[in-house]
């Protein structure tokens, strides 16, 4: 059996209770690997960036929540198009 191929858990701890002071050096740090979220003391969450879940578990049935989708969705479909552009170079008229 493999190992799956994680990042490195980051080594500072973030606690629930005093999110709203730290929420940036939060987010800093879960973009460069996961790192924990402690509720009451105890680690309860495992924060990473979407890019990162998405090379961890690549599952095209994963759903969004209602708040999240119409970004995402906007995104990846204006990454389809970049990708589509540049593959076919110049514009072509038929």
């Amino acid at each position: 059996m493999d190992r799956s191929k994680l990042p490195p858990l980051q080594g500072r701890r973030f606690d629930v209770e005093t999110l709203q002071y730290n929420a940036l050096k939060l987010a800093r740090q879960a973009d460069k690997g996961p790192t924990f979220l402690r509720h009451h003391g105890r680690v309860a969450y495992v924060v990473m960036t979407e890019e990162i879940f998405d090379q961890l578990w690549p599952d095209p049935r994963r759903a969004w929540s209602i708040d999240e989708m119409p970004p995402r969705i906007l995104q990846l479909l204006e990454q389809s198009l970049q990708e589509v552009l540049s593959s076919t170079g110049e514009d072509s008229d038929t």
